[in-house]
């Protein structure tokens, strides 16, 4: 199985290509996606550990303000979306995880929430599945332009 990551963006969502660069605030996403083996334990040392691993993905996207932006990783199968949503200026966001696995043709999932998070602030995420453990350090973060969000984006 071939997984894919899918960047889906609501409608109101921006494009990492742009073709004019906006001087509207946005919200710049990063998530660092570790695969991790089940004997590694994560504790309250959860930076340091991470600095030894390298993520297997690094999706990244620009939202506006007050909208969804969704991030999706899987197959046909079995997918974990990442969805952030921030208040209309951008101090807070709101961000949960769902598992999606496919079962004889039906769709069952669950979710995981956290609201609340301040711009900047840095959470975690995880899924245990075939033998192994994904970690995800979800960053999110306001910008006063497209330009200083992408720029973030690079580092």
């Amino acid at each position: 199985m071939k997984e894919h990551v899918y960047l889906l963006l609501s409608s109101m969502a921006l494009l990492l290509v742009s073709y004019q660069i906006n001087a509207e605030p946005v919200f710049a996403v990063k998530a660092d996606i570790y695969k991790l083996k089940n004997e590694i334990t994560i504790d309250s040392k959860v930076a340091e550990t991470l600095k030894l691993l390298t993520p297997i993905h690094q999706p990244a996207l620009l939202a506006l303000l007050g909208e969804s932006a969704l991030i999706e990783i899987g197959d046909e199968n079995r997918l974990t979306a990442l969805e952030v949503k921030t208040n209309k200026d951008g101090t807070f966001f709101n961000a949960a995880m769902k598992l999606k696995d496919k079962t004889d043709g039906k769709w069952q999932s669950i979710t995981s929430f956290m609201p609340h998070i301040p711009s900047g602030q840095t959470v975690y995420f995880s899924r245990n599945f075939s033998g192994s453990t994904w970690l995800i350090k979800l960053t999110g973060k306001r910008f006063a332009s497209e330009e200083l969000g992408l720029a973030s984006l690079q580092n």
